[in-house]
């Protein structure tokens, strides 16, 4: 019953041997399809499977039955003969489309590395771009806060330069007072004692004297407040000029980081045209086997 089974198991592995590979089966490629070291029972059931399809072929070809045995052996052994070329030319076809295979895998490789290489390398250049923008734009920032501060003390001194104005432009009011004053004192007076005379003048010129100090001074002081302030007028202005300078370099940096990514969109279009090629090659590889295995059933 043992027997039997093997041989049953063995029969219909040749069959599907065959079938799969185009190949006529032999003892050593059974054993390992049906899991039994049997070599007696797998060599009667490979002879039964031959004679079988040598009936089947001579049977599909119009061969007498009658025909001798030594025809039959003729043609048997033709048959495998032709199966044999079949095979060989078969396996070159195969070699060729592996060789081919194996040149397209390389290019794949070569290209998935590349494009691995491209995608790191524009990473830490993305990255390395991200930080400098942003290092700029924080400059921006601190430049911006300056320059409002520096416009707060220009404000300030334009502050401190008009008071001073308006506090000269009030001395300046006195000063004439004091002297519409001194020429009605000096209109009241021109008859009075000498020495009253000399003091007065004494007096006139003292007053005189301070008051040209007092003027010199706050004009002094209104002279530094706009220098101060055409000063700072001066760094805000270059601050300004150099915001435009950054906010012109970040958008180069953003020019450059979406080229890069316009070239690895490329390569990623590459990729998938290799990859159709690659699915067409293997769809033309099983063409040809079916196309193999078919003669070989026929």
């Amino acid at each position: 019953m043992i027997k039997e089974s093997t041989y049953s198991r063995a029969y219909a592995a040749c069959e599907a041997f065959f079938a799969e590979t185009g190949q006529v089966p032999t003892i050593d490629a059974i054993k390992p399809l049906i899991g039994v070291n049997s070599p007696s029972t797998i060599s009667t059931a490979i002879k039964d499977w031959k004679s079988a399809l040598s009936q089947a072929v001579r049977k599909d070809q119009g061969i007498d039955p009658g025909v001798p045995k030594g025809l039959l052996d003729a043609l048997s052994g033709l048959w495998e003969q032709a199966l044999a070329e079949a095979k060989h030319s078969l396996k070159e076809k195969d070699e060729a489309l592996q060789a081919k295979q194996t040149a397209l895998d390389a290019d794949v490789a070569a290209l998935a590395t590349e494009t691995a290489r491209v995608q790191q390398w524009v990473a830490i250049t993305e990255q390395k771009f991200l930080e400098e923008i942003c290092y700029l734009k924080k400059e921006i920032s601190r430049l911006a806060a300056e320059s409002m501060a520096s416009l707060e003390q220009v404000d300030h001194f334009r502050t401190a330069a008009t008071a001073a104005e308006k506090e000269n432009a009030v001395l300046s009011e006195e000063i004439r007072q004091e002297k519409e004053k001194f020429r009605r004192i000096e209109s009241q007076y021109d008859k009075e004692h000498d020495w009253a005379l000399k003091r007065i003048e004494e007096e006139k010129d003292s007053h005189r004297q301070k008051t040209q100090n007092e003027m010199n001074r706050l004009q002094s002081e209104t002279t530094r407040s706009k220098q101060a302030a055409e000063l700072l007028q001066a760094k805000v202005d270059l601050l300004v000029k150099q915001a435009d300078v950054n906010r012109n370099r970040i958008i180069e940096l953003e020019r450059s980081l979406a080229d890069e990514k316009l070239k690895l969109a490329g390569l990623t279009l590459n990729e998938a045209r290799l990859q159709n090629k690659l699915n067409a090659k293997e769809e033309r590889i099983r063409s040809l086997v079916n196309k193999a295995n078919k003669k070989g059933y026929s």
